[in-house]
C-alpha cells in the first residue's frame, strides 16, 4: 500500500509540472534580441520597469556561493548565458522569464553595500569575504567591471492582457527555465497572472483554517489546490481533460474578479474548510490524505455546504467514510488518469453526490 501511495503522489508531482500547450506561437508576437548592462537592467528594475516578483520562486533561490560564482564570472568576464524578458507594449513593463537567479544577484551586488559575498577559494580574492562596501572603496574597478558588463537579452514582445499569448508565455516558462530546480506550473502562473485572483489565492495558502487543516505546503501547492477548487466549482463543465490549459484559462479569464467575487470565494473556502476541519479530520486523516482524494472531498463538501452546515458531526463523518470507499477515489482508478476528463468529472460528481445525502 505504501509503495502505491508513493506511486500516486508521484503521478500527482509530476501533473503538477505538465504542459498541455501545443499551438503555433501567435503571430503576433515578436521576440528580437538585445544588449543591456548590468547598470542598466538595475536602473530597470529600481524604476519599476522590470519586474522580478522574487516569490514566484521563493523556494527556489540560489545559495550565497552561486550568487557569489556569478558575480566573480561577470567580472572575469567569462561567457554568461542569456537572459529572456517579455516586454508588454501596451504597458511598456517588463518581466523576467529566463534570469531570476542571475537578476537579482546583480541587484544584491550593485545596491546592497552591506551583502557579504561569500569566502570562496576558487574566486578572485579581493571578492572572497568582502561587503560589496569593501568592494566599492577598495576595489572600486571591480565594482565598475560589474556595472558595465552586457548581458545579452532575448525580448518577447507580447500583449499580457490576450490569453493566447498568456498561454504561450506560460510555454516559454517551460522550456526556458533553467534554475537547478524547475518551476512547477503553479509558481510559473503566480509569475504571468497578475491580478486579485491570484493574491487571493495566496493569501488564503496562509489562513489559520486552511494552515491547521492541511498545512502550509512549499512551491505553491496550497495555491493550486485552491485553484482547482475555484475552477472545478464554478465550470466543471468546460474541463477538456487538459488540466494546465485548463487551469491557466481560468486564471486568466478571472484574474481581476470583483470584490463581491472575491469574498464570495473567500467565504466559500473558509466555510468548506471549517467544515472539514471541525467535523471530519483528526490528526491521523490529515497526514495520510492524498492531494487528489483531498480535492474531490473539498468540491463534495463545497456543493453541498448549506445542507451541511445544519448536519451533526456523526452524519458528516459517517459521509465522509462512505467517501473514502468510493470507487472513483480508488487507487487503480486514480493511477488509470488523475487527469482524464470522465474520470476526474466522475469522480467530483461522486463526492458531490455522497455529501448531498
Amino acid at each position: 500500500m505504501q509503495e502505491e501511495n508513493q506511486e500516486l503522489e508521484k503521478l500527482e508531482e509530476e501533473l503538477s509540472y505538465e504542459d498541455n500547450y501545443n499551438e503555433l506561437p501567435p503571430n503576433d508576437i515578436v521576440a528580437f534580441n538585445e544588449l543591456r548592462s548590468c547598470a542598466d537592467l538595475l536602473r530597470m528594475y529600481e524604476t519599476n520597469q522590470l519586474e522580478i516578483q522574487p516569490d514566484f520562486q521563493r523556494d527556489v533561490v540560489w545559495s550565497k556561493p552561486d550568487q557569489t560564482r556569478f558575480i566573480d564570472s561577470l567580472i572575469k568576464q567569462l561567457p554568461i548565458p542569456s537572459m529572456c524578458i517579455s516586454l508588454d507594449y501596451k504597458t511598456d513593463k517588463r518581466q523576467i522569464i529566463d534570469g531570476l537567479q542571475r537578476m537579482s544577484s546583480i541587484i544584491n551586488f550593485l545596491s546592497n553595500d552591506e551583502w557579504k559575498l561569500s569566502q570562496l577559494e576558487d574566486i578572485d580574492e579581493n571578492l572572497s569575504g568582502k561587503t560589496v562596501h569593501t568592494i566599492k572603496t577598495k576595489f572600486k574597478d571591480l565594482y565598475s567591471r560589474v556595472q558595465n558588463v552586457v548581458i545579452p537579452i532575448t525580448v518577447i514582445r507580447c500583449d499580457y492582457s490576450k490569453k493566447s499569448h498568456s498561454e504561450y508565455l506560460f510555454t516559454i516558462f517551460h522550456r526556458l527555465n533553467s534554475g537547478g530546480i524547475k518551476l512547477n506550473n503553479q509558481e510559473i502562473r503566480n509569475c504571468i497572472f497578475n491580478g486579485n485572483l491570484n493574491t487571493l489565492l495566496k493569501e488564503l495558502s496562509k489562513s489559520n483554517i486552511i494552515v491547521n487543516t492541511i498545512g502550509e505546503k512549499s512551491r505553491f501547492a496550497n495555491e493550486e489546490l485552491l485553484l482547482r477548487f475555484f475552477a472545478f466549482n464554478d465550470n466543471l463543465n468546460s474541463y477538456s481533460g487538459k488540466l494546465s490549459t485548463y487551469l491557466n484559462s481560468y486564471m486568466h479569464t478571472n484574474r481581476n474578479l470583483t470584490d463581491e467575487n472575491i469574498e464570495q470565494k473567500r467565504s466559500l473556502v473558509t466555510e468548506t474548510f471549517t467544515i472539514i476541519y471541525n467535523q471530519i479530520f483528526d490528526e491521523k486523516s490529515i497526514k495520510g490524505i492524498g492531494k487528489t482524494v483531498l480535492e474531490g472531498l473539498l468540491f463534495g463538501i463545497s456543493q453541498n455546504i448549506e445542507t451541511l452546515k445544519i448536519k451533526d458531526k456523526e452524519h458528516i463523518k459517517n459521509l465522509y467514510a462512505q467517501f473514502l470507499q468510493l470507487e472513483e477515489f480508488s487507487l487503480v482508478n486514480l493511477k488509470e488518469g488523475l487527469a482524464q476528463k470522465e474520470k476526474l468529472t466522475n469522480r467530483l460528481i461522486a463526492s458531490k453526490n455522497i455529501f448531498s445525502n
